[in-house]
């Protein structure tokens, strides 16, 4: 019942002790950040000389100019089922999702809900259609749809029901009504003075430090944030190796309060992801409470005066060089990926040229015509891999266990300019969109991680949904290793699917393995010497 625009207001929450955890969702790396650039009136900064425009509005109003070309051309890039509840929302017509015409199932990064080509084709048509008309109309959006109507959009996007305990979490998701449910606004009683005396520490710039600082402010409580690193970002200013990018979908890997319509790819590279948190950062002001290259290293609950004393010092000073913030709430936001762990392996010193951990790549290496070992096959070497095997004179991955992989064909795609379109003058199509993006991605896909304890088979999966990704799975890999039986055995993991981290995969990765001038190596690693690297078999693999 709240208008566009009214705040939802709630009490005071309990800001003795810790308020909570937060642990970032980002995976990999970021960049130095060059002077700002001035777009549509806003200024925020640049990555590497990349210039993204970022939106700030959470729902398009529709401005449509196009011809009827001109549209017809957009609609071939966009998700047909997101399109439908678009139109349901520019026309008010339900029957939109009410006919034959629907997606027949939901996966993982398939926009297209499995809809034969012809049927996308005569939805693109009659939305085309649609959409002229408004064009040429009053330009006037019909009422929202109601509760039981989102319901029931919400069930047609994902060809299923959605359990009735997502949906308000899913509501808040969604801002339909293009209001930011989650930001808090306090009760007259809670004046300045009040939320003078409620200082929180916050440990990392990274992304979930940054939305808890954005959203203290919005609620008008002080806060220091505490930054090891020169600029905000955390993993993706740290990681900046080559191929670095997220493997969540960029239009749902964003805050749901500042959607980007600018993305240049689905899944960005880490410049345009670095610019995404710096830009968010500078507009919310949050840089002006931030503590750079300084670190936490301590913290001491004081009963009595009901803070916390938290030690920080500035990167590199001496160890009894520390200061003191007193918080009332402390705020971990450290992540999981900034720490690197090197491989306990005899002789790593030894080495004679240059090594480096994914994490901490040396700016400026150039790798043209060398003879280049990677060791591990986790997500970033998943990148890094495809990304330099064409430069090298020859590569070594070593691998320890073989990672589950499922096919994303659009993992390296430019987003179209349709897309583009779609997000800026079709009405709620951006929220609808993230929200096909999110629900296979996260809990929609948990079915398949289930263990069902009579399932017969359970040398190879947990029950039948399992074994039926785990045979989609392999198929796909080793329909990308056909006429290599050596990597067969090698590619396809032992272990039941789901079990660790799954990677997305274009063909790129198993395309750079069977390359010639590249060899996967599963022998353990014995040791390191100066020339390069001796497995347990007592080869030597020359570095």
């Amino acid at each position: 019942g709240r208008r566009p625009g009214e705040r939802l207001e709630v009490g005071p929450p309990g800001l003795d002790g810790l308020v909570g955890v937060a642990s970032p969702i980002a995976e990999h790396g970021a960049d130095d950040v060059d002077a700002g650039v001035g777009h549509g009136g806003a200024f925020w900064p640049t990555t590497r000389g990349y210039v993204f425009p970022i939106a700030t509005s959470r729902t398009a109003t529709p401005n449509i100019t196009d011809d009827d070309a001109a549209i017809a051309r957009h609609l071939e890039d966009v998700s047909v089922p997101t399109l439908m509840l678009s139109m349901v929302h520019l026309t008010g017509d339900p029957s939109w999702i009410r006919g034959d015409l629907r997606p027949l199932g939901i996966y993982i990064n398939e926009v297209q809900g499995f809809m034969s080509p012809e049927d996308q084709a005569t939805v693109r048509a009659r939305a085309a259609a649609a959409i002229a008309e408004f064009r040429d109309g009053d330009g006037v959006l019909p009422p929202p749809p109601d509760a039981a109507l989102v319901g029931e959009m919400m069930a047609f996007l994902i060809a299923g029901e959605v359990p009735e305990e997502y949906v308000p979490l899913l509501l808040e998701e969604l801002e339909l009504d293009g209001v930011d449910q989650r930001q808090v606004a306090w009760p007259p009683e809670a004046d300045a003075q009040v939320r003078a005396q409620l200082p929180v520490v916050i440990v990392g710039a990274g992304m979930s430090g940054l939305l808890a600082a954005i959203r203290l402010g919005q609620a008008g409580v002080p806060y220091t944030v505490v930054e090891k690193n020169p600029r905000v970002g955390g993993t993706w200013h740290e990681n900046r190796y080559p191929g670095c990018r997220v493997d969540v979908g960029n239009h749902f890997y964003c805050y749901s309060f500042e959607p980007d319509d600018g993305w240049t790819e689905f899944f960005a590279q880490q410049p345009e992801l670095q610019a995404y948190f710096e830009r968010c950062a500078a507009e919310h002001d949050v840089v002006s409470n931030i503590r750079f290259e300084t670190e936490v290293v301590g913290a001491t609950w004081d009963e009595a005066a009901h803070r916390w004393r938290v030690a920080i010092r500035e990167v590199g000073a001496p160890d009894d060089q520390t200061q003191e913030l007193a918080a009332t709430a402390l705020i971990s936001a450290v992540g999981q990926l900034n720490r690197p762990k090197l491989p306990d392996i005899e002789g790593c010193d030894s080495f004679a040229g240059l090594a480096m951990h994914s994490a901490q790549w040396v700016d400026g290496t150039d790798l043209t015509g060398k003879r280049v070992a990677v060791v591990g096959t986790g997500a970033s070497a998943f990148q890094i891999v495809p990304t330099i095997a064409e430069q090298t004179a020859h590569l070594t991955v070593f691998q320890r266990s073989a990672p589950w992989m499922f096919p994303n064909p659009h993992y390296h795609d430019a987003v179209g300019p349709g897309v583009t379109w779609a997000l800026r003058n079709l009405p709620s199509y951006g929220r609808w969109y993230r929200f096909l993006l999110f629900w296979p991605a996260c809990d929609g896909g948990l079915e398949a991680m289930r263990v069902d304890p009579d399932y017969p088979h359970p040398e190879r999966a947990i029950s039948e949904v399992n074994d039926a990704a785990r045979e989609v799975f392999t198929q796909w890999i080793l329909e990308q290793v056909d006429g290599r039986p050596d990597l067969a055995d090698k590619v396809v993991p032992d272990y039941v699917c789901l079990g660790k981290r799954t990677l997305q995969d274009n063909g790129s990765w198993l395309a750079a393995l069977t390359r010639d001038d590249v060899e996967l190596i599963t022998e353990p690693i014995a040791r390191v010497v100066p020339e390069g690297i001796v497995d347990e078999t007592g080869r030597l693999h020359p570095v």
